[in-house]
């Protein structure tokens, strides 16, 4: 598990939290920060030279993991084999509504190849249906299939109203997740701080917060360390933490 973060949202734009500290992540220089920030490589044609490409970028620019599909974890972690880099995949991407089984096989393929940590859909239809046991329950069988690594689950609350959200976030906590997440990219859009500042809030402090949708400058990486995540995920990453370049078009973004 990652350093705590603040349990109290903390304005980004102000420098300095209530107590009057500032906060680390509006200070550091971008270089420091690439440790807070999951490499992300997700897309429909990426290619095996792509993925040895990521993983020498996740190494030489020190992200805290390369996230690869799941037909690539066994060559990502190849490549990555002698070196402190891990390497993170993605379950029943981008709907979630995969039977639970099918769900739980998946996690079980990509632990057994070797994957340090994995980034979880959810069934959100469930609990949009008013099916809160089912919703919990395949939550809870995702993650059981994975210990003992950790799992990230995205829990799309833009889809839900304030009661829904409750329910979200509570079975993941009930599921033992060791994160939890805004959403996935395609509801999430832009990752904003005040909705990491409510996850930050809702989670005890043993769970962890991850940002991502949208996150391509590095105000924007303060900005959400600073509300309380944890992790960053994006594909953006080199151009964040190297302040040169872009930070690229729509494919394979993350």
């Amino acid at each position: 598990m990652r350093p705590d973060s603040p349990t109290d949202l903390i304005d980004p734009t102000d420098p300095a939290d209530p107590a009057g500290a500032t906060h680390p992540a509006l200070v550091l220089p971008p270089a420091q920060l690439a440790g807070r920030i999951q490499h992300t490589l997700i897309g429909q044609a990426i290619t095996d030279r792509q993925i040895r490409e990521h993983v020498a970028q996740t190494v030489e620019h020190g992200f805290d993991a390369a996230i690869v599909p799941p037909c690539w974890v066994p060559l990502a972690r190849r490549e990555l084999r002698g070196t402190v880099a891990r390497i993170g995949s993605i379950v029943d991407f981008p709907h979630g509504s995969a039977q639970t089984s099918v769900r739980v096989a998946e996690v079980r393929a990509l632990v057994d190849a070797g994957v340090d940590e994995l980034d979880a859909t959810v069934n959100v239809g469930f609990l949009l249906s008013g099916r809160v046991t089912e919703f919990a329950d395949d939550l809870a069988a995702v993650v059981g299939a994975a210990a003992p690594i950790g799992v990230k689950l995205m829990l799309e609350l833009p889809l839900l109203d304030a009661r829904q959200r409750e329910r979200a976030v509570s079975a993941a906590i009930d599921a033992g997740a060791a994160f939890v997440a805004i959403a996935s990219r395609f509801s999430v859009g832009v990752a904003d701080p005040a909705s990491i500042g409510y996850l930050r809030r809702c989670v005890p402090p043993s769970m962890g917060v991850k940002a991502s949708g949208g996150i391509r400058t590095i105000e924007q990486v303060r900005a959400l360390l600073a509300a309380g995540a944890d992790l960053i995920g994006t594909s953006t990453g080199i151009a964040i933490v190297t302040e040169k370049g872009t930070a690229g078009g729509p494919r394979n973004s993350y």
